[in-house]
């Protein structure tokens, strides 16, 4: 039972060793907030660019038309 307890310690000093968190971190939540969404503004720039690349001029427009149409009428 004892060896278990110290087997148990030396993992966790492991883990936090590994881990950089310390006290020191003092984000903010808006930090969090900026942070996913320009993490999902990202993804959603960099796969208009792919879907206007494989569509095209002509029909990448009229979706990309229709999409926003359907965002401005869908609140």
């Amino acid at each position: 039972m004892e060896d278990n307890k110290v087997e148990d310690g030396k993992k966790q000093k492991n883990l936090d060793d590994w881990l950089p968190i310390t006290s020191s971190r003092n984000a903010k939540w808006w930090y969090s907030a900026f942070h996913n969404v320009t993490a999902i503004l990202g993804a959603g720039v960099l796969s208009l660019l792919y879907a206007m690349a494989e569509l095209g001029w002509g029909p990448g427009v009229v979706i990309l038309i229709l999409s926003w149409i359907i965002t401005v009428h869908s609140d």
